[in-house]
């Protein structure tokens, strides 16, 4: 089912991954977006010759931004019918290793900054439903919400937190018509990595030496899109097998997952540091 063409659509960190490739795809939809990041020339290649597209300079870790980000959308447009909660960072390596300012920022970007926006645009979404039927939020979440595994300990735990707090608001406002949905990649070909240990891309033609290995992010906005114009609320992994790693939650397997990986700590070490040197190079 494809989402209506008059729908405004928030979309966060949109100059890159899988948010550029979901503005591309709204866009195409016909759908208005306004989408956001903190680079600005990075956004600006982005949204470049996309109609009914906007960009804002905002980082959804800093309360104000947010504020600012929400309150612009319905100054611009006069409604807010979606979310898309996609800016993410991931931070590779074992908790002991790991900055204390890194994961303040992994937790601000991947779970206050997704619960606090969706609190502020709430109201709107709320609003877009009584009027026109419908809203949603999409948040982009992670097979790692699932099974959560060094050396992204503590970027699981924030999906982990997403998932449940998306299970919560479902649980306030889908009767008022709110859908709200989650879309669970395993490995994606993104700059999550790069950007999370400090060195983002400084252009599209930089990029490609710091993507991480995994799908194109063109089939996790596909997911997106189809969330969008879903009957009843999602919640979808991608590719559809990655839903195995519900598997992780059962206690045999997280009781196995408990020794086999833990006594491989040093050699869990060893591969991130290696792939971290890679991409950031």
């Amino acid at each position: 089912m494809t989402p209506r063409s008059d729908r405004v659509v928030l979309v966060t960190g949109g100059s890159a991954g899988i948010g550029r490739a979901a503005v591309q795809r709204l866009a195409g939809e016909g759908l208005r977006v306004v989408t956001c990041a903190r680079d600005g020339q990075r956004l600006a290649e982005a949204v470049d010759g996309l109609d009914g597209v906007s960009g804002v300079v905002a980082d959804v870790a800093d309360p104000a931004d947010r504020a600012r980000l929400v309150d612009g959308v319905v100054a611009e447009h006069g409604r807010l019918d979606a979310v898309v909660l996609n800016a993410g960072v991931g931070w590779a390596g074992l908790l002991e290793d790991m900055p204390g300012e890194a994961v303040q920022t992994v937790v601000a970007v991947n779970l206050t900054g997704a619960v606090d926006l969706t609190r502020l645009a709430l109201p709107h979404l709320l609003a877009a439903a009584r009027e026109h039927g419908r809203a949603d939020v999409v948040a982009v979440s992670s097979v790692a919400a699932w099974s959560q595994v060094p050396p992204l300990t503590v970027y699981s735990a924030t999906k982990a937190g997403l998932q449940g707090f998306v299970t919560g608001l479902r649980r306030e406002v889908t009767a008022r018509g709110v859908r709200v949905h989650t879309v669970n990649p395993f490995f994606v070909e993104t700059e999550w990595l790069a950007r999370g240990h400090g060195r983002p891309p400084a252009s599209d033609a930089d990029a490609a030496g710091r993507l991480s290995r995994g799908i194109d992010p063109g089939r996790v906005a596909e997911q997106i899109v189809r969330c969008l114009g879903a009957r009843a609320p999602r919640t979808v992994a991608v590719p559809r097998w990655a839903g195995l790693a519900r598997l992780g939650e059962l206690p045999p397997v997280a009781r196995a997952l408990d020794r086999g990986l833990s006594a491989r700590a040093a050699a869990i070490r060893r591969l991130a540091a290696r792939s971290v040197r890679r991409r950031t190079g």
